[in-house]
């Protein structure tokens, strides 16, 4: 669409020799074919999440171009006449991981202009040290993260749904990790003070998404790295998740109830962990913990730590952190515990925490 223009049909074209697949613009269909279209559950729920988290101020729209996101983009650039107070934009990341970067990022440009919409398009540096101790995906997460609080934006809107939030329990499942990663992704996280990251899909199938793209005739584009299953999320997505649903057709249902479950779970632990410690802020009250259950003193340090922003080490290492912080020094002499750039001091009792860096968001 250009201005009041008309939507448009769309033809694929595949470019095997640079694993590239874009949909191009063909023929215009009628508005009135599209105003007969019921209110869709995409809309629902985009408007559901803005009212609910009272969205107000510059709002982002998180593009990559892939399907979803540009489900998410169509939807909102259709929903601006109903919240005048806002300023409604699109965000695109720029990782430079694939040789199409440059493709997508003009895609996105051209889209946003049919649309009305100012694009911003951020260019990031994934760093070396962010790879070598998470992984790619990891890395490439956080890069993003510190470009949508670095965008000035009060909040951000992303595209994952129910499919995206079945891989996710399924993953951190298959870590091993505690409640806190079985929680999956939240409808709502605060990146910053300032800055809001929300997911109104998350309860929406893929297929959903994909009926209004076909329904809205709607261009988009295809990361060719999802075909790689090296990647774990590919790996489940081709060969985990079809025989999980063939047998379990209910099974994101089942996943995403079983993510809110261990959503409370963790709240839970993270109340009791306040209550043992009495933290405020960057301190927090030692001596409770002395003679508590080792299991208390790890769970107190996990979400005390959790809590000042960074992402806490394995159970074994708070496990060892416990067993040097909670206990009485003979005389109340202070003690510490940590490594690298962190290092929890006790002293007359009380936690204070030291470190040099900031951990990125994850």
């Amino acid at each position: 669409r250009t201005g009041n223009a008309l939507p448009f049909l769309v033809r694929r074209i595949d470019y095997p020799c640079r694993k590239l697949v874009i949909f191009k613009v063909i023929s215009p269909i009628s508005q009135e074919f599209v105003d007969t279209l019921p209110m869709s559950a995409i809309v629902a729920a985009l408007t559901h999440t803005l009212q609910r988290w009272n969205a107000e101020g510059r709002i982002a729209i998180a593009l990559s171009g892939g399907m979803d996101s540009m489900v998410l983009l169509d939807a909102a650039s259709n929903q601006i006449a109903d919240y005048p107070q806002n300023r409604f934009e699109a965000i695109h990341i720029h990782h430079g991981l694939s040789p199409n970067a440059d493709v997508w990022a003009n895609f996105c440009e051209r889209e946003c202009d049919m649309r009305g919409l100012p694009l911003t398009v951020v260019r990031v540096a994934i760093k070396r040290a962010d790879v070598e101790g998470q992984g790619i995906e990891a890395a490439a997460r956080a890069a993003r993260y510190r470009a949508f609080i670095a965008s000035g934006a009060a909040f951000v809107v992303t595209a994952q749904h129910a499919d995206d939030q079945a891989e996710t329990v399924l993953h951190q499942l298959l870590r091993g990790t505690g409640w806190a990663g079985l929680a999956g992704m939240g409808e709502m996280r605060e990146l910053s003070p300032q800055t809001r990251l929300v997911r109104p899909f998350l309860h929406l199938d893929c297929a959903e998404i994909e009926q209004y793209a076909k329904d809205h005739q709607l261009a988009w584009i295809e990361d060719e790295s999802n075909d790689d299953a090296a990647f774990t999320r590919n790996f489940l997505r081709q060969y985990v998740v079809p025989p999980i649903a063939q047998r379990f057709p209910h099974f994101r249902a089942s996943l995403a109830r079983a993510a809110r479950h261990a959503a409370q779970a963790d709240r839970m632990l993270e109340a009791l962990a306040r209550i043992d410690l009495q933290w405020s802020g960057h301190t927090a009250r030692a001596e409770l913990l002395d003679n508590l259950p080792e299991e208390r003193q790890i769970n107190a340090l996990y979400h005390w730590l959790h809590g000042q922003g960074i992402t806490p080490p394995s159970q074994t290492q708070l496990a060892e952190w416990a067993r040097q912080l909670f206990r009485v020094p003979p005389g109340d002499r202070p003690h510490q515990a940590g490594g690298h750039d962190l290092l929890i001091v006790r002293k007359r009792g009380v936690l204070s925490l030291k470190r040099s860096n900031r951990d990125d968001p994850a």
